[in-house]
């Protein structure tokens, strides 16, 4: 098990065109140990063009680091609605167990907040991905029963396989 390392810095700023190797090395290691709903491996090539194409729409790609400026994850908004963006989060292996991933996902739901103040957010965790599903309750999101005609999901939600999380911001 990996040591959780107390007291790090870390940083978090928006994507950018270089981010994206470290994205699709990170998001293709993600769907071989099967967390994400998709199951085949990303070529480069149609990884670059999505890329490019989230960089331009409202979606919203932070990138963490640590103090020694080594990137390690991401966490992703993705506009689903007027009203509402789905959230996912992905690191590094070398990465994993650390506690980066809830600061990670901590900082930057803060710098979404501070330009998106009204958004709704949500999030589709597997059942069997309990390190995301930690992760996003410790970050204040709570489990909502999903209903087809309230919410709203990029994927199809299995309700068997997946829990449906919504951020109930801290007072």
């Amino acid at each position: 098990m990996s040591k959780i390392i107390k007291h790090i810095n870390i940083s978090v700023s928006l994507a950018k065109n270089l981010d994206a190797k470290l994205l699709l090395r990170i998001h293709n290691s993600a769907i071989k140990r099967g967390f994400f709903s998709s199951k085949k491996l990303i070529p480069y090539k149609d990884h670059i063009l999505w890329f490019k194409k989230k960089l331009k729409s409202n979606s919203k790609i932070y990138v963490g680091k640590v103090s020694n400026k080594k990137k390690f994850g991401y966490v992703r908004f993705d506009e689903v609605s007027r009203n509402i963006f789905e959230v996912s989060i992905a690191n590094l292996p070398s990465f994993y167990g650390k506690g980066l991933g809830s600061l990670l996902l901590q900082k930057s739901i803060n710098k979404f907040k501070t330009n998106y103040k009204s958004k709704n957010i949500t999030s589709i965790v597997k059942k069997k991905n309990t390190r995301s599903l930690k992760c996003f309750l410790k970050n204040a999101f709570v489990k909502v029963k999903f209903n087809k005609n309230k919410h709203v999901s990029l994927n199809k939600f299995d309700q068997k396989k997946e829990f449906y999380l919504e951020y109930k911001q801290r007072k």
